[in-house]
């Protein structure tokens, strides 16, 4: 468990997950613990946490004094002048407690999640690219899969239309897309249509 996910815990009690049910399009704030990439190549990362709310024995003011304070110390430290890492959302209320970092950069997400042991956001390697940038070289089945047919396709298809958001990642971690997942490879498998799990080794996605 890592440092920011511990921090939550001693606020909160009977912690469980929540998750993303098939078609009901993609939330934000998510609803998970999830890795969140906007098709503008925004990128974000959340913490969930769900607890019973008759339990009086948490802070709202603490989870959000800690949020803050790791983010502006990772700036000090690290931003250069620039706010590389921003609080986006920390709210407790109706028996859920969410906290949403925002990133300047993939190498900050990597970086943060790291510092502040944030083990289920954290990846070893992430890019955000293109499709049209990043898939060259010559047409083959590549090991793509549509997920929309769910049934194999080729490199050259992926490419096909341009210009759509490519994300690189190497996992373990859950990634979550604000539009549908339109092809996937590597350590990939899909819990909904904008969210996917990578396993460790790499993974591609890409999305409308």
């Amino acid at each position: 468990m890592g440092k920011t996910a511990v921090a939550v815990l001693a606020i909160l009690t009977g912690v469980m997950l929540s998750g993303c049910a098939w078609g009901k399009g993609s939330t934000f704030p998510p609803e998970q613990n999830v890795i969140y990439v906007s098709k503008d190549g925004g990128l974000y990362t959340a913490i969930v946490e769900h607890y019973d709310p008759s339990d009086t024995g948490y802070s709202a003011d603490e989870l959000k004094d800690m949020a803050f304070k790791e983010a502006a110390d990772y700036n000090k430290e690290y931003g250069g002048g620039q706010e590389r890492v921003s609080v986006a959302e920390c709210t407790i209320e109706e028996g859920r407690a969410t906290l949403v970092h925002k990133y300047a950069a993939a190498e900050d997400l990597c970086s943060f999640t790291q510092i502040t042991q944030d083990t289920s956001n954290h990846t070893e390697h992430l890019q955000i690219t293109t499709n049209s940038v990043y898939l060259t070289g010559n047409d083959s089945d590549g090991g793509w899969t549509d997920a929309r047919k769910n049934s194999s396709t080729t490199l050259g298809t992926v490419r096909k239309k341009k210009d759509l958001p490519l994300i690189v990642i190497t996992g373990p971690a859950t990634v979550q897309t604000e539009g549908r997942i339109l092809y996937y490879s590597g350590a990939v498998s899909l819990a909904d249509e904008f969210t996917a799990q990578v396993s460790e080794g790499e993974g591609y996605i890409v999305f409308k």
